[in-house]
């Protein structure tokens, strides 16, 4: 049995049905999630740690069928597989070993290096001369992307291996022989390597003496700035030479300090690698060093990482997509600044709690999910249709409520409205409008949170649930200050029968969220679930003025259930298919941007060429986006200065789930849009622009852009 605070019990029938619509509407959304799709463990090639006796230890990395991780180049697109040894005082861990990759051409052509099936990143540790006595416990972060071709899902794991302290015995040797022949020599190849770096543009290997039954593969590890494309090889001749050729896309310039994989085998057969070098300056190549992992990016700073989610949680409130419902809980402390000081603060702080509740159950929803394989971005929720479904239903009942088509009984006896769900009728209204309004708040990104929330989605589970806290702690800040204070409420103003007109305006306001929400349905979706979704409203709507004319009888729950439950079957079950994604385009007229559908390979094809490039990661669903779009973007000095420094303009649509474009929002440490890129053109690296754009800022960087 089920126990129920008395002010909820009196809510959970109609809950309960909302419930309901969104368990139907969503389970063809969430049955496929799956299992975990990689399986990491810590071992170590003894089973026993001798004291000053180095031994290697390593990351098994067991990845299911159709699934894949990167190597420490990722190729075109993706987040490097990352491994930091957490020891005791005094031991020293050497350079990361990765195996042999393979390479991966993908859906949009892109070549990637990967892993699949297994892998084993190790190490080698050297303890210290002494030891205390007991086992030795060492530990290991790990951080991966794992992808397969509709998706990538963020994860990590932090490993610990227990090992007691004696004379060292072998363990694990047939895996660690297996991987350690798989890892690149560091002495010179068999058959001679001669580098063409002379061009800008490109660089090329050329192999001699190789066997011409031989295939032969060159994995690039790029000086900082460059991104070579993909290689072009020739054929091999009767003697096995054969030529690789790298163009290069950014960074280009002649006698670069190349290094990189070279791997060569008979087909079917294992492969050998050989790390080759080339120094700059056309000088003869340096001793190689073992194949080591890129330095790790250092580590942010976590309390500027959660001041910054505090701060962004606090401008929340001001975000366009807040202010209508915030008015209303300005509506509820204005009805409530005559009462008793200690309840009007413990309605705060119920409001409060919901709140943190949102957020804490999203921090959960994202640790969850991830771990069994699912990646989420901010604004997940209208790239899901039974999630958007159902926030669209409670929009709407929100809108009937306060436009006085029904209202709900709370505890006490009392009755009270949507619109008051913060007044003295009940904590658990209070309570479900925190919810409420965070859950509209996720259609904006305010300043501050974009860097904030693209860390927290791929960071450890600990960190997640410390960055949202933050988040609710600043957005929550004004009503605890305000609840607290009562006194502060005399500044309000005086309650009157302005109040039912301002309720109606609201509902007013809710249903032209309803309409917003419609539209982007239909524009990502489609004419016919757009229509279904509208018809089920109607549903809905009979429904809840049954509920209103006929009150909280048998008969009228009867009714609702069967016109909720029809409603759905009838309309949503079966018509909700998602559309194929829409190309961007833009602006009709010839004042208009004329925007191009985004790809990885238009933008290096345009810098390679010397074109500046600006990128509009958009989506239907986010109002910060069309604010920007409309306030800023299509503006005649943006359109003019564009225009003038023969800016190429590329827009990347994120209104429905796109896997590239969540890997590029990853990559930039974005967890969902906008995203606003300028690219100046050549070797010239990135500007990240705010998510908040005014129109200086955008034409400042534009105006730096070489003619």
């Amino acid at each position: 049995m089920i126990f129920l605070p008395m002010n909820l019990r009196r809510w959970f029938p109609a809950l309960l049905a909302l419930c309901l619509t969104f368990a139907a509407t969503a389970h063809g959304q969430l049955s496929s999630l799956g299992g975990k799709q990689l399986a990491a463990s810590l071992i170590a090639d003894t089973a026993s740690v001798e004291a000053g006796k180095p031994f290697t230890a390593g990351v098994r990395l067991v990845i299911q069928p159709e699934w894949y991780i990167y190597w420490q180049n990722v190729g075109d697109i993706g987040v490097p597989t990352t491994v930091a040894w957490e020891l005791p005082d005094g031991w020293k861990a050497g350079p990361l070993q990765w195996p042999l990759p393979v390479s991966h051409l993908g859906a949009g052509d892109y070549l990637n290096y990967i892993y699949e099936h297994e892998v084993l990143l190790f190490a080698e540790l050297t303890p210290p001369a002494t030891l205390p006595p007991g086992p030795v416990t060492l530990k290991a972060k790990v951080a991966w992307q794992v992808c397969n071709p509709s998706q990538c899902v963020p994860g990590g794991a932090d490993l610990a291996l227990e090992l007691p302290t004696g004379p060292a015995t072998a363990a694990n040797a047939a895996l660690f022989a297996e991987w350690r022949a798989q890892v690149p020599k560091t002495s010179g190849a068999p058959f001679a390597v001669k580098w063409d770096r002379s061009k800008a543009n490109e660089f090329s290997l050329r192999l001699e003496g190789l066997p011409k039954e031989f295939a032969a593969e060159f994995y690039p590890l790029p000086p900082e700035g460059v991104k070579p494309a993909h290689p072009k090889a020739s054929e091999s001749t009767a003697d096995g030479t054969r030529t690789i050729t790298f163009p290069i896309e950014e960074g280009g310039a002649p006698n670069l300090a190349w290094r990189g994989v070279l791997a060569t085998g008979k087909p079917g057969a294992p492969r050998e690698g050989w790390l080759l070098e080339a120094a700059a300056g056309g000088t003869p190549p340096a001793a190689a060093a073992p194949a080591a992992s890129r330095s790790a990016p250092p580590q942010r700073n976590l309390a500027a990482i959660l001041w910054s989610a505090f701060l962004g949680g606090l401008i929340l409130n001001l975000m366009p997509c807040v202010l209508p419902v915030i008015a209303l809980k300005i509506f509820g402390f204005v009805q409530q600044a005559g009462e008793e000081p200690r309840r009007v603060f413990r309605l705060g702080l119920a409001f409060v709690a919901g709140v943190f509740t949102f957020f804490l159950s999203l921090a959960t929803l994202i640790a969850v999910l991830r771990a069994n394989g699912i990646g989420l971005n901010w604004g997940f929720q209208f790239q899901h249709v039974g999630i958007f479904v159902t926030l669209i239903a409670l929009v709407f009942v929100f809108a009937l409520n306060l436009l006085g088509v029904f209202e709900i009984a709370l505890g006490g006896g009392a009755t009270s409205t949507l619109s008051e769900i913060s007044s003295r009728e009940g904590y658990s209204g209070a309570f479900l409008h925190g919810m409420f309004t965070t859950l509209l708040g996720t259609s904006c990104t305010a300043p501050f949170l974009g860097a904030v929330l693209g860390f927290a989605f791929v960071a450890p589970v600990h960190v997640i649930f410390l960055i949202f806290t933050a988040i609710a702690a600043g957005m929550s800040l004004p009503y605890f200050l305000l609840t607290a204070n009562p006194a502060w409420m005399r500044f309000l103003p005086k309650p009157g029968a302005w109040m039912e007109r301002l309720k109606q305006v609201m509902g007013f306001i809710m249903l032209a969220v309803v309409v917003w929400l419609l539209g982007v349905l239909g524009q990502s979706r489609g004419v016919e679930p757009l229509v279904a979704v509208c018809s089920f409203l109607l549903v809905l709507g009979m429904a809840s003025w049954a509920y209103g004319a006929f009150g909280g009888r048998v008969v009228s729950w009867l009714l609702i259930v069967v016109l909720v439950g029809g409603g759905y079957f009838v309309f949503l079950d079966g018509n909700l298919t998602a559309a194929s994604a829409r190309p961007a385009s833009g602006p009709a007229g010839k004042d208009g941007i004329a925007w191009q559908p985004w790809s990885e390979a238009r933008v290096a094809e345009a810098t390679k060429a010397g074109q500046a490039v600006f990128i509009d990661f958009t989506a239907d669903w986010c109002l910060n986006c069309k604010y920007n779009e409309k306030f800023v973007l299509e503006t005649e000095p943006v359109r003019a200065a564009l225009k003038a420094k023969n800016v190429l303009p590329l827009k990347a649509d994120f209104t429905n789930r796109d896997p590239a474009i969540a890997a590029i929002l990853a990559r930039f440490n974005r967890a969902g849009v906008p995203l606003y890129i300028l690219y100046p053109g050549g070797a010239a690296e990135p500007v990240l622009l705010p998510e908040i754009l005014t129109q200086s800022s955008l034409l400042a960087e534009l105006g730096r852009i070489k003619n």
